[in-house]
């Protein structure tokens, strides 16, 4: 009887173990992998307004509507700035705060709703911006802007 335990327990074994190697496999595959070092916040917001810049350059024809996305798209991206430094100072002051153990939960609620704050001030951005730029464009255009969008979220 125990024989028969046995070489049940081995099956069991090597498909667990083939099960783990596979989870490994699919998580390192969904993960990926790249050989360029990860990009800052600054770094990427540069690319991503100078990709705007590009896609919005050979997307628009018309001129006068061209420089007028451009200039939203500039004054975008120098916002975002602004409001990726106030979200990165306020991580900071979080993790300090985290650190005293002193701190009052009064501390913490107003930390959390300035955190709230600015991130409702960062995605209303966002779409303010891209009510303006769509207000601009023809449906076509918009959808060349928009893939635009979905391989950034994409990569």
């Amino acid at each position: 009887m125990q024989t028969a335990r046995k070489q049940n327990l081995i099956p069991a074994a090597l498909v667990s173990a083939l099960a783990s190697c596979c989870l490994a496999l699919l998580v390192a595959g969904i993960s990926g992998c790249s050989s360029e070092p990860a990009k800052t916040g600054k770094e990427q917001l540069q690319a991503n307004a100078i990709d705007l810049r590009d896609t919005l350059r050979n997307t628009i024809k018309d001129a006068g509507r061209l420089q007028q996305m451009q200039a939203i798209a500039d004054q975008n991206a120098a916002e975002m700035q602004l409001r990726v430094e106030e979200l990165a100072r306020l991580r900071k002051e979080e993790v300090r705060l985290n650190a005293n153990y002193d701190a009052s939960k009064d501390e913490f609620r107003q930390l959390g709703d300035r955190i709230q704050s600015a991130r409702k001030e960062y995605r209303s951005l966002v779409i303010h911006t891209r009510m303006a730029l769509a207000q601009l464009t023809t449906d076509d255009e918009w959808k060349k802007i928009t893939s635009r969008d979905l391989a950034i979220f994409n990569n």
